[in-house]
């Protein structure tokens, strides 16, 4: 009974896992190769927003992903791979407040 429980949340994190990286992956797609839209000031504003709309699934997804692998052993490879998708989100939210914070100053 333990192992069959053991076996599902592995196979719940790996699509939970399948869908971040999905919509990771369509984030950046959708940033490069949207056409922008708009005059002046907001032109390619619709790509940023399409980004950072799709980065927010990708980071619901990653606390997911973090919280079913807390339910591993600690020290196992599983758990230390479910905080990648965390991992990332929280490097690019630091690296957009540095960018920012840098084209202020």
């Amino acid at each position: 009974m333990a192992q069959n429980r053991q076996e599902t949340r592995a196979l719940l994190l790996m699509v939970l896992m399948a869908l971040w990286l999905a919509a990771y992956g369509y984030s950046v797609y959708y940033g490069l190769r949207t056409d922008p839209t708009g005059d002046g000031f907001t032109r390619g504003l619709n790509r940023v927003t399409g980004f950072l709309g799709w980065q927010g699934v990708a980071g619901i997804l990653a606390f997911a992903c973090f919280g079913v692998g807390r339910s591993f052993p600690k020290g196992s490879d599983i758990r230390r791979i479910s905080a990648v998708p965390l991992g990332m989100a929280v490097a690019l939210i630091l690296g957009l407040t540095a960018w920012s914070i840098w084209k202020m100053a």
